[in-house]
């Protein structure tokens, strides 16, 4: 004989679902010309807390764009960098970073030291960023064999141009070994630079139109 079910069997499996839960009405809509309620988790007080993050968030992401910006035209230029001299008020000089490989490129900088460190022997143009323990700048002429310049005399004024150009005035020759100037035939000006690689600078004047 057949043992009927027990209610009470916890393996038992149900004949049927348990209807669900009734749905709540939907809201009424608003009358004409009337707003609609807000509801109760974006109330007053969490769109102003809200409007809050969002204002600081944006002056956050402004900011760190600004300092990236700033970090990446001032940051303090590194062995190998390129950059341009200015004349600022006050008769200070300021840097402006160029590719190696743009004409307005006009000086490398061939070593950096923390503090006031001098130069190593050579025509470097030494650069100080700040006083006392700030940073100091060896900068050598940025030029290659066969190109042409014009004031090199005033190293915020240096101009690299074509020697097709009128306004050209010495074209380079670069000669390995420091203080070649011997060497330097028809030279107008010669510059030397300890290096790594050490190196003469041959700039040769050779007329109106190169």
């Amino acid at each position: 004989m057949t043992t009927p079910p027990s209610d009470d069997n916890p393996f038992r499996t149900p004949d049927y679902a348990a209807p669900a839960a009734p749905a709540p009405p939907a809201p009424m809509p608003p009358a004409p010309g009337q707003q609609a309620p807000i509801p109760h988790w974006f109330g007053t007080k969490v769109r102003v807390t809200l409007f809050a993050c969002v204002v600081a968030a944006l002056g956050l992401g402004a900011l760190g764009a600004l300092a990236i910006s700033g970090l990446g035209r001032y940051g303090t230029p590194s062995n190998g960098d390129c950059l341009y001299l200015t004349h600022e008020t006050g008769g200070k000089l300021a840097y402006h970073r160029a590719g190696c490989s743009s004409d307005s490129a006009t000086f490398k900088v061939e070593n950096t030291y923390h503090g006031a460190i001098p130069c190593a022997a050579g025509d470097y143009v030494r650069f100080r960023l700040g006083s006392g323990e700030g940073e100091t700048l060896c900068l050598a002429l940025n030029v290659r064999s066969g190109e042409c310049v014009r004031n090199v005399e005033d190293e915020t004024a240096i101009d690299k141009l074509s020697c097709t150009d009128p306004a050209a005035e010495e074209r380079v020759r670069i000669l390995p070994g420091f203080g070649q100037e011997e060497d330097c035939t028809g030279a107008d000006k010669v510059l030397s630079y300890a290096g790594p690689p050490s190196r003469t600078v041959c700039l040769i004047r050779s007329g109106e139109n190169i």
